[in-house]
């Protein structure tokens, strides 16, 4: 129970701490460098830009056990597909003149979301058969962080307050921020995906008895 818990915490960090870093990276470089050129980036760059610090600080979670850095490789493919479906299915949606509802482009966005999971699950069936479980979980996860940005995006002004200041003093302009719903949505991620990933896999072997020697052979 210890390690499945403190895996638990290590992957919700890693991945809160990911898609911080992330959204503070877009504000700061959206407003000091390429201002509304980034609006015309995104769709393009977006699945790389936010895949690759979430399979990396998840990697650091599971490095003891995926030595080939493979869930970096297919967490980031994942990422990448989940935004050319969303895009493409939000392209397909869009209303001329009026552009798309905040419930509309949930659906959208939140249908490629499986992507991720399933990519994810070639690097995970090394370790566990419940890639079913999994492929669910994430898309779970990954749809309360989408609905939390578009339905909540005000969450937790505070930090929004703070993270402006900062994102302003870069920028020399006033910017406002709103990484307290990527936050709260990162915190979701992590604990739904956490959650998962501790009941699919072997955490008390993998995790705790993978650092222990291998008991010494009986034959003579």
């Amino acid at each position: 129970m210890a390690a499945r818990f403190r895996l638990v915490f290590q992957w919700t960090l890693a991945t809160t701490l990911a898609v911080v870093v992330v959204h503070l990276t877009i504000e700061i470089v959206g407003a000091a460098l390429l201002g509304y050129y980034l609006i015309f980036l995104l769709p393009f760059i977006g699945g790389v830009i936010g895949g690759l610090p979430v399979a990396v600080f998840q990697w650091v979670v599971l490095r003891r056990v995926d030595k080939g850095r493979l869930w970096i490789a297919f967490t980031v493919a994942g990422f990448f597909g989940a935004s050319v479906v969303g895009i493409f299915l939000a392209a397909l949606a869009f209303v001329p003149l009026k552009g798309l509802n905040g419930t509309t482009a949930f659906l959208c966005f939140a249908a490629g979301t499986p992507i991720i999971g399933l990519a994810q699950s070639v690097a995970l069936r090394r370790w566990t058969s419940r890639t079913r479980m999994w492929v669910a979980a994430s898309a779970v996860g990954w749809s309360a962080f989408l609905a939390i940005l578009l339905f909540a995006n005000k969450a937790l002004a505070p930090v929004n307050e703070l993270a402006g200041r900062l994102v302003s003093e870069i920028a020399g302009y006033s910017v406002a921020s709103s990484v307290g719903a990527t936050l709260l949505g990162g915190v979701c991620a992590g604990v739904i995906t956490g959650v998962a990933l501790a009941y699919a896999i072997d955490t008390h072997f993998t995790f705790v008895n993978s650092r222990m020697p291998a008991a010494p052979s009986s034959r003579p």
